[in-house]
């Protein structure tokens, strides 16, 4: 097996909202209650330390879950880091979870924001969280090559490629797939009640029409296929004008990948 990069239903701009939020709103609970990003946390603390960065920039947030996790850990670390999150189609409950923050060095932004931009202009170390597998090679070309024309420090987090699924015959392949359409399904049935804010149009997109279900079934199987190792992802930022001025470093911590550069 290689990488392959199947559609993702949530890349769609006409996946009405409701439906998309209760999908992000699943994976973030999941990744908070097993602490997935916990192992490559550190990551970004130590560049904020190296870089004396006092500014963070979350590309493509969603629900935010994933970088809100970080942000704990670098918070634990000491650090008064201000978090700016943003995405193409804003998260109305990743933005009330940061509102009920209450701090002034954290906000969602509630304007589209492209994440091919790379943040453009802005400053902080770009972050992205869950979201690296979304775009094709040529895609995170394009978002990291804007960064290193800033000059600007990264940190990418995800779900790491399978070494199973890498190695199994293709032909094997629909096999672990259908087991894990099956078990996503069940488990946002068994987890929906539990995701907050409460909300109505979650549990009958549920349990009456079972939309939310069916897209974290498919995204999750879809996300597994489209997932990066760290050689992939190095191979693809080498190749970039002025990323020789970098140090790269791309790794895997219990499931859990990163990619980090740093501007020497």
């Amino acid at each position: 097996m290689q990488r392959v990069h199947l559609f993702e239903l949530e890349d769609y701009g006409w996946l009405p909202a409701v439906i998309r939020n209760g999908g992000t709103d699943f994976l973030d609970f999941a990744f908070d209650r097993i602490g997935f990003y916990d192992g490559v946390a550190d990551k970004l603390v130590a560049l904020l330390r190296r870089t004396g960065t006092s500014r963070v920039l979350d590309l493509a947030s969603g629900g935010g879950g994933g970088t809100l996790q970080i942000r704990r850990r670098v918070r634990g670390a000491g650090l008064t880091t201000e978090f700016v999150f943003s995405d193409g189609f804003p998260s109305e409950a990743g933005q009330a979870r940061i509102a009920a923050l209450a701090d002034p060095a954290t906000c969602y932004r509630s304007e589209s924001v492209d994440a091919m931009s790379g943040g453009g202009s802005e400053s902080g170390v770009r972050t992205m969280s869950g979201a690296l597998h979304h775009f094709t090679p040529d895609a995170v070309r394009q978002i990291v090559a804007g960064i290193v024309r800033e000059r600007a420090a990264l940190a990418f987090f995800d779900v790491a490629a399978s070494p199973a699924m890498r190695r199994l015959p293709a032909v094997l392949a629909p096999l672990p797939i259908a087991v894990n359409l099956i078990m996503l399904f069940v488990a946002t049935l068994a987890v929906v009640p539990f995701l907050r804010p409460f909300r109505l149009s979650r549990l009958l997109l549920t349990y009456v029409l079972p939309l939310i279900p069916l897209l974290v079934a498919w995204d999750g199987t879809v996300s597994a296929l489209r997932a990066y190792s760290p050689d992939e992802l190095l191979t693809i930022v080498r190749d970039i004008p002025g990323a020789e001025a970098y140090t790269w470093e791309a790794g895997v911590v219990g499931k859990a990948l990163y990619l980090t550069g740093e501007p020497r």
